[in-house]
């Protein structure tokens, strides 16, 4: 059994480098179109009104504005390495909201073809919202106060210890602002601050008055399973727009402070089901009083994919622990899991309606590509299954297992070890 063992170490550690760069090149040719293609230099100067920009990050995200990264600029100059496409560049002053001399953000979008692009940017001052916050006649101190515009950006910061507070460093637009007592006990209706110009500022003077209420949510399911894991949700009421965030744990939220009213709660996805907003049934707070009896329902589950993994050899044996990835249309990693003891595996989550849908198994991580088969001990490769589709609230079964094939590379000592 020992030399078994000794032969087994020495033919894996052989095999593995060989091994590793075989299954990067198999992934890669399935992986995100993103990380395969070429880069190309995004680059340009970040000025400001005076000689120095100051501390600015630049954040790039998808033409839709789904986030990617970010990092600083430095020395004036920002340079990023993206693939071919359309991009979202978005440059933030980093200094403190409360500084009115704050910088807006500045917005860019760029296409990134086969060649460097060059994109500069001037950063120029932002609008400001000061003022005072008292509560229940006294000075509001370290009352948060959060400004909304209407393209649903907000901007926060907390009052001093005379309730004074300042926000700098908004675009210009429409704005509301929000102001949340410290404990949580006197509310008020947001204060209009209207259209607010860059460079401009306006002064607010913000009372509360009224005693906030409290609002228990139960959180379900659809099939009448509570909601679990912890998570933030968001209580917004209907009649201020206001709204307060909490976090959910053992399927039920509270909510302190709220101004009265109804309210609707925006619900991330959770589990298989997918993310909602709507109405918290039952809610109606009250000034000074607690609310026990509401809940919340996610109705709608996501789609799910079922499936086994064998050995490509001998397919009534499932691979036990092998990975199994998940990818989209484009290439985009969506699903990551490890097959069960038979072999089996199960995609699920916020899958929604879909098509071209790709399977990839590979060995069990860390194993150098070795696996225990019905009879021996083997080295794989990979396996895969394309052309899937899924549709929103129902589970696809695959019709036929994902074969995990054994490695037949030439040159290898052997293929297969007596188990």
């Amino acid at each position: 059994m020992g030399t078994i063992t000794t032969r087994r170490t020495g033919l894996a550690l052989a095999l593995v480098v060989g091994l590793l760069a075989s299954l990067l090149l198999a992934v890669g040719a399935t992986a995100p179109a993103e990380a395969a293609a070429r880069t190309y230099e995004v680059r340009g100067q970040v000025t400001g009104p005076g000689d120095e920009v100051g501390r600015i990050k630049v954040r790039w995200f998808t033409r839709n504005w789904t986030y990617l990264g970010e990092k600083r600029v430095r020395n004036g100059i920002y340079t990023l390495s993206l693939a071919p496409g359309s991009y979202r560049l978005q440059f933030v002053d980093q200094r403190p909201a409360y500084d009115v001399t704050k910088y807006a953000p500045a917005d860019i979008a760029v296409r990134v073809g086969d060649r460097t692009v060059q994109k500069d940017v001037r950063m120029r001052r932002g609008a400001a919202i000061t003022g005072t916050v008292k509560v229940a006649g006294k000075a509001g101190k370290g009352a948060r106060v959060v400004a909304a515009n209407t393209y649903e950006q907000s901007y926060e910061t907390k009052a001093n210890g005379k309730g004074q507070f300042a926000i700098g460093g908004l675009p210009t637009g429409k704005y509301s602002v929000f102001t949340y007592d410290r404990r949580s006990t006197y509310v008020g209706k947001s204060t209009y601050a209207g259209r607010i110009k860059r460079g401009k500022a306006k002064n607010l003077s913000i009372r509360l008055t009224k005693k906030g209420g409290s609002l228990l949510v139960d959180l379900f399911y659809a099939d009448g399973s509570r909601a679990t894991g912890k998570f933030a949700v968001t209580a917004v009421s209907r009649k201020t727009g206001q709204w307060w965030t909490a976090t959910a744990r053992g399927g039920k939220v509270t909510f302190r402070g709220l101004y009265p009213g109804r309210y609707r709660l925006v619900a991330p996805g959770n589990g298989d089901w997918l993310p909602r907003t709507g109405p918290i049934q039952g809610a109606n707070v009250r000034s000074g009083r607690a609310d026990l009896a509401s809940r919340f329902v996610w109705t709608k589950r996501g789609g799910s994919i079922t499936g086994r993994v064998v050995d490509g050899s001998d397919q009534t044996y499932g691979l036990a622990d092998a990975q199994v990835l998940l990818f989209d249309k484009t290439g985009r990693q969506v699903g990551s899991t490890v097959a069960n003891g038979s072999g089996g595996f199960r995609f699920g989550g916020q899958l929604t309606t879909q098509s071209g849908l790709a399977v990839v198994a590979l060995p069990k991580a860390n194993s150098g590509g070795w696996m225990t088969t019905r009879s021996s001990y083997c080295l794989f490769t990979r396996g895969d299954r394309g052309g899937l589709s899924i549709t929103t609230g129902r589970q696809t079964s695959l019709p036929q297992p994902v074969l995990l094939q054994r490695s037949t590379a030439s040159g290898q000592p052997a293929t297969c070890l007596p188990a």
